[in-house]
Parts: structure tokens; sequence; C-alpha cells
């Protein structure tokens, strides 16, 4: 077996809310990648809360809660000045490169998709290109 360097990645609350969304959806599979570990941050998840409504999909945005390590809110400091952002989206990148993700994963591209490629060091990519890009390690 190959050595598989392990990646933090930081799902951003669209992800998350749109992986509870549907049963089957696709985006589950990233929670199944071998060597990935899914962190998000307390921010996150409370703007998700804002945003259920039917109780099956909090069941399950529960279920991913309890298999997502969680990182510490950060200060909007975090985001260098040159960055233009969404006020609403500055804690998200800012908890991203605090905890010194490997990527930022969001499908948010009215908002970031200018930034898609490297801030700080972490790569802010779609959910579809990251999975994507690591679907071999996808555990069945």
């Amino acid at each position: 077996m190959r050595d598989i360097r392990l990646l933090t990645a930081y799902l951003d609350s669209n992800v998350l809310f749109s992986a509870s969304y549907i049963a089957n959806s696709r985006f589950l599979n990233l929670w199944k990648l071998t060597g990935i570990s899914p962190v998000t941050s307390p921010y996150a998840i409370a703007e998700v809360w804002r945003h259920i409504g039917q109780s099956a999909q909090g069941l399950r945005f529960e279920e991913l809660i309890a298999a997502t390590k969680m990182v510490s809110d950060a200060d909007s400091g975090f985001v260098p000045e040159s960055i233009q952002l969404a006020e609403k989206d500055r804690p998200i990148l800012a908890a991203a490169i605090a905890a010194s993700a490997d990527y930022l994963i969001t499908g948010d591209s009215n908002h970031f998709e200018r930034l898609y490629g490297s801030v700080s060091g972490v790569r802010i990519i779609s959910p579809s290109e990251f999975l994507g890009l690591y679907e071999d390690r996808i555990l069945p």
C-alpha cells in the first residue's frame, strides 16, 4: 500500500448543509476518504443550524458533526487584508487558516470562486473538484 499523507480539509457550512440535506449526497464521500481529516468550526455549524428545516436533515447533520473534528473559530485578522471577501465568509477562511488546513472546501462560488487557489497556505477548492482529486481514497 502506498504512503498517504494525512490532509486536513476544512468544510464550509454550505458543504455541511448539502451533505446533510440529501441522504445519498455525493458529498457524504468526504467522510469516507482515507487519509483526509474533515474539520469545521462552531461558526460554520451555527450557520447550518440556522438553515436546517427538516428533522431527518438535522439527524444526518448531527451524525456528520460527530464524525468531524472541531477547530476553533478564529479572528478575521488571520485573513490577509488584501483578500476581498464578504464579511460573513471571513470567519470561515480565518478558521481554515488558523487551523493550518490543507484545504478549504466550499461550494460558495459567488464569494470564494475568485479565491480558488491558495490563500495563506490553504487551498480553496469546490467539493466536486476535491472529490475528483481524491476519489481513489474513498473507502468501500
